[in-house]
C-alpha cells in the first residue's frame, strides 16, 4: 500500500473520527453529570480501544520527533475537569501498575490523570494528521500506534475497567463530594469508589 493510501485508509479515517470525538468530549465534559459521563465513556473508551488495534503498521519517514501541540496547561485542564467531576470517586485500586505497593497490594491511580494522558497522545495525534502532508500524517499514525502499544493503550484498558465497575457496581454517582470544598467536614467514606475497592481486594486476599 503506498503512503497516501495508507494515511487515507478506512480504519485511520475512522480511528481519526473517534479520537478527534473523544478529545472534543473531554474538553467539554464539565457540562456533564457525574452520571452522564460515565454513561458516555462506557461507550466511547471501547470503542477507541477497538480503533486503535485497527491502525495499519507503518514505519516513520522523518528522523525527527513530531510536533507536540498539547501544552500543560492543556493536559492540566482536562486532568482537573475529570477530577472535579468524579470527585470522591476519581481515584481507584489499579491492578495492572509497576508501582503497585508490595505491602499492601494495591496501587491507587488517578481516573483524571489517565484520561488525561490518553487525550494528550490522540490530541497530538488528530492535530498531527490534520495537517494534510501525507509524511507527517504519516508519521503521525507510527507514532500513535506506537504510543498505544507503550502507554496509553494499557492506561485506556485501565479505564474502561474502571468505568465499568463506576456505572455497574453500585456507586453513587448522584453525590459527588468535592474535598477541596469541604476541609475539616467529616465525611462518610463508605461508599467512594476507592473505599469499595479495597475492601474487595483486601476481602479477595483474605479469602
Amino acid at each position: 500500500m503506498d503512503i497516501k493510501s495508507l494515511v487515507y485508509s478506512r480504519n485511520v479515517v475512522e480511528f481519526v473520527t473517534v479520537a478527534k470525538e473523544f478529545c472534543v468530549f473531554l474538553e467539554g465534559c464539565e457540562k456533564h453529570s457525574a452520571r452522564s459521563f460515565v454513561d458516555a465513556c462506557n461507550k466511547v473508551l471501547p470503542l477507541l480501544y477497538y480503533k486503535a488495534t485497527l491502525l495499519p503498521q507503518t514505519d516513520p519517514i522523518y528522523d525527527e520527533s513530531n510536533e507536540q501541540f498539547v501544552t500543560e496547561d492543556d493536559y492540566k485542564s482536562v486532568e482537573h475537569k475529570v477530577e472535579y467531576l468524579l470527585g470522591q470517586h476519581n481515584q481507584y485500586v489499579e491492578v495492572n501498575d509497576p508501582r503497585i505497593d508490595e505491602l499492601t497490594g494495591y496501587y491507587t491511580a488517578s481516573i483524571g490523570e489517565y484520561m488525561a494522558d490518553v487525550y494528550q497522545d490522540l490530541k497530538n495525534f488528530v492535530l498531527r494528521y490534520q495537517v494534510g502532508n501525507v509524511e507527517v500524517m504519516n508519521d503521525a499514525i507510527w507514532e500513535c500506534g506506537s504510543n498505544f502499544k507503550d502507554f496509553w493503550g494499557i492506561r485506556l484498558a485501565n479505564l474502561i475497567r474502571a468505568f465499568h465497575i463506576l456505572a455497574h457496581q453500585g456507586i453513587d454517582l448522584e453525590n459527588i463530594q468535592h474535598p477541596e470544598e469541604e476541609e475539616g467536614a467529616e465525611r462518610d467514606t463508605s461508599d467512594w469508589f476507592i473505599t469499595k475497592r479495597q475492601q474487595d481486594f483486601d476481602h479477595n486476599n483474605l479469602a
